[in-house]
């Protein structure tokens, strides 16, 4: 029976940070933006905002797979991952109200928990084993967009509503890692040795709008909206099973959606410094993928990857410099 859960015989070691920005599509996020700077410099009359924010987020995410005639058969989930998080910002203002956004971020999970559940029949019944772990890692963001800023005056008050239609790519990885288990079903001693990681990407294109109304009171209103088409992409180590192959023990594939908003508020501090308040959440999934699993005497096994699921709330208190 392909199988690529069960914590109790597989574990994944922490990724470092270091490796993490390795990817194509990062490299071409940082490409892009060390070629736009030259042109938001030569537009010296435009403004140039940066901003570092600091923050509290709490994610959750699962997956589960098929396998050997059943529907669900593994399930793992990582519940109420509390995260510190440190983001940077650049918005390079160009020619004709055309804009160049930039976001990098960083977050260390802090606590969190972990379920893996194995099952022999359809719709999750008859579960013969389940672990409960500690979860841990750490989690990465990038993101580059351009649009083109609209002023719409609002007649009642005489302020003016900004108004950003944007296009983009982003990146967005969990480096999971599954660490101080208990077997709880059946009922036995605590997992010696687990150190079992989840590294997954959702990386794609998206189209959105920011907005700032102008409230009059020396208090802007903020609001953004985005949709994202993914790739997702995962890969395992599960330590503990000595069928599996290591470093790499299983990989997951799929497509992916994402819709990503935000609301804030905005109040300037003092003369070109401004401090933000803002609300973000996400809401990703996929449809079915593949589940390639790699195992110690080098063969290869496929099962159905049914689907990954992702959601993210964040609190971020941001200060912006305007140059």
């Amino acid at each position: 029976m392909v199988m690529a859960g069960c914590l109790a015989l597989a574990c994944v070691t922490p990724a470092s940070a270091g490796n993490v920005l390795k990817s194509d599509l990062q490299h071409a996020l940082l490409v892009s933006l060390l070629a736009a700077l030259p042109a938001a410099k030569a537009s010296t009359d435009m403004p140039m905002d940066l901003s570092v924010s600091l923050g509290y987020r709490e994610d959750n995410l699962d997956w589960n797979i098929a396998g050997g005639g059943v529907n669900v058969l593994s399930e793992l989930s990582w519940k109420n991952l509390a995260i510190a998080q440190a983001q940077a910002t650049a918005k390079l203002n160009i020619k004709n109200d055309w804009r160049i956004r930039a976001d990098l971020g960083y977050g260390t999970i802090t606590s969190g928990a972990n379920q893996d559940s194995d099952y022999n029949g359809n719709n999750r019944t008859l579960e013969f084993s389940r672990s409960n772990n500690k979860a841990g890692g750490n989690v990465i963001d990038a993101s580059i967009g351009i649009g083109k800023t609209l002023r719409l005056l609002d007649q009642t008050v005489g302020k003016f509503i900004y108004v950003t239609p944007s296009i983009g790519l982003s990146v967005h990885q969990q480096n999971l890692t599954i660490t101080e288990g208990v077997q709880t079903i059946p009922a036995s001693e605590p997992i010696a040795g687990l150190a079992s990681s989840y590294d997954a990407q959702w990386q794609g294109p998206w189209i959105g709008v920011d907005a700032l109304i102008e409230t009059g009171r020396n208090l802007s209103l903020t609001a953004s909206a985005e949709y994202h088409v993914a790739d997702y992409s995962a890969k395992a180590n599960w330590n503990l099973r000595n069928d599996f192959a290591h470093p790499v023990s299983f990989k997951h594939t799929a497509k992916g959606q994402g819709i990503v908003g935000s609301v804030g508020v905005s109040y300037p501090v003092a003369r070109s410094w401004t401090m933000n308040l803002i609300l973000k959440y996400h809401q990703w999934s996929t449809r079915a993928g593949s589940d390639l699993i790699y195992f110690s005497d080098g063969s290869v096994g496929r099962t159905r990857l049914n689907t990954v699921n992702w959601e993210s709330t964040a609190y971020n208190l941001e200060i912006v410099h305007q140059f």
